[in-house]
């Protein structure tokens, strides 16, 4: 490798090298290498990256923990390579400190780049705080940063004081109990912390409790709020986000305090946040009148659905396993266009009218034990926006019910899936499915009957498992 003294690129993406070659430092030319490993025998050592001057755009290193010496890491000279765009830098990736963990802090605080950086990722650092450059506001060209599996890290570095900043992900900072006022700054920065952040993620922080935002100035820009897996965060969310366009939490049991106040939100998916209760999400949604999108998964503790006092345009909900709801609450929003339901006690549920919701274009049941009636009534309207319609382990269904000379115009897809006392599909399928191209049974062992009339003349594709009373109807009629 030293002789190819003319390489300009070397890219080993996809390769399972375990450290590179010898003489490194020779190929002074070389303007980008896309994974710089190291490893403990021979091989290139890091302050082999030193002599390549020339080095711009994306630079990952891998295997740090081999670094026998901080001072190789300084050799490696990353401060003066003014053109180095992206920087990864990966520790070994276990769960032990081998040795003392402030060896890695050292060769983290000499690897620190020219502030013409844009993008960083730190992952599997093993010390508990990180060097001052990490989050220092001279970096003003960063535009995203992401730390990851640095478990032992107990505090987070201030990284409201980057104000190009706009992605920041954190994940599997087990270490971190509480995130507070070194997160922004300390108070210190002159500006807005987080002026410029628009995307903001926390996932799998194990031991992560409370979350404390000292300025309702923070985060002016911030559209989208990701947490995942913080099994004991409790208290306190960011009170003011006016920019948040989508939040999504999800694993996070004990958290029950108020939501943020997000006039601009479209998008909220909760899932098991089994803590939360009805009172913040009206408080919430109050103020949501752009929402669209609205999943609810495993919230245990909604008792109902929000009676909102404005007039919200929500186009898409999801809703399951919320145990003690009255799914009735549904009603309330007449605007939808699609709507999934399932799995369990579905209290209040066990007709469901279709014309209640005359925008609707896709609708999915599952697992609901409550539900025995579908039907489609729509004031002597057919219904014109339906084009899916799934029911999947509804096993008290009984009846799919057309009203007499109404027809569903534009279904084009009917799945029924162990509904087991369901027993006919509707009369004069081929003129109330009139667009229907896909039909799927499955597991409906009591469905028999077919109408004299027949299939719908545009059916392209026709599943039937596991439901011989309907297979035997059919082949008779065929007979």
């Amino acid at each position: 490798m030293e002789r190819l003294i003319n390489m300009l690129y070397l890219d080993i993406t996809g390769t399972n090298l375990a450290r590179m070659p010898e003489g490194m430092g020779k190929l002074k030319d070389l303007r980008m290498v896309t994974n710089f490993v190291l490893g403990y025998q021979t091989g290139s050592s890091i302050n082999e990256l030193g002599k390549l001057k020339h080095l711009r755009g994306r630079l990952s290193i891998s295997g740090l923990k081999t670094v026998a010496c901080a001072m190789d890491a300084k050799d490696a000279n990353l401060k003066d390579k003014v053109d180095l765009k992206k920087l990864k830098l990966r520790w070994d990736k276990d769960d032990d400190i081998d040795g003392d963990s402030r060896h890695d802090r050292e060769v983290l605080k000499q690897l620190q780049p020219h502030t013409n950086l844009e993008h960083l990722v730190i992952t599997s650092y093993k010390d508990i705080i990180f060097p001052e450059w990490v989050g220092h506001s001279s970096f003003s060209n960063m535009v995203s940063l992401g730390l990851h599996d640095c478990k032992f890290c107990i505090s987070l570095p201030p990284l409201g004081q980057l104000s190009s900043l706009k992605s920041l992900s954190i994940s599997g900072l087990s270490g971190v109990l509480i995130v507070g006022d070194e997160f922004y700054g300390n108070g210190q920065a002159s500006t807005k912390p987080f002026q410029s952040l628009e995307m903001l993620r926390f996932e799998n922080m194990a031991e992560w409790e409370e979350w404390y935002c000292w300025s309702d100035e923070a985060f002016p820009l911030l559209q989208e709020l990701c947490i995942g897996d913080c099994p004991k965060l409790t208290k306190s969310l960011p009170k003011h986000l006016p920019c948040l366009k989508k939040l999504e939490i999800e694993d996070c049991e004990k958290l029950g305090g108020l939501l943020p106040t997000a006039p601009s939100i479209l998008k909220l998916e909760l899932k098991t946040c089994q803590a939360l209760q009805l009172e913040p999400l009206e408080q919430m949604l109050q103020q949501c009148t752009l929402l669209e999108k609205l999943h609810l998964d495993f919230c245990s503790e909604i008792r109902s659905l929000p009676e909102v006092r404005v007039p919200i345009k929500l186009k898409r909900f999801r809703i399951s396993f919320c145990e003690i709801l009255d799914y009735s609450d549904i009603f309330l929003y007449k605007s939808l266009e699609s709507l999934a339901i399932g799995s369990g006690k579905c209290y209040g549920l066990e007709s469901f009218p279709l014309g209640s919701f005359p925008m609707v274009k896709s609708v999915r049941f599952w697992g609901c034990e409550d539900l025995k009636f579908i039907s489609v009534a729509s004031e002597g309207a057919h219904h014109q926006h339906l084009n899916s319609l799934e029911i999947n382990f509804c096993q008290k269904l009984m009846s799919l019910q057309i009203e007499d000379e109404l027809a569903v115009t534009n279904l084009t897809l009917l799945n029924l899936f162990c509904c087991g006392s369901l027993k006919s599909l509707p009369e004069q399928m081929h003129s109330v499915f009139p667009s229907l191209e896909t039909l799927i049974i499955q597991s409906c062992p009591e469905i028999e009957w077919v109408s004299k009339e027949g299939l719908p003349s545009k059916l392209k594709e026709i599943r039937i498992g596991r439901s011989d009373k309907l297979i035997e109807s059919l082949i008779r009629k065929r007979e």
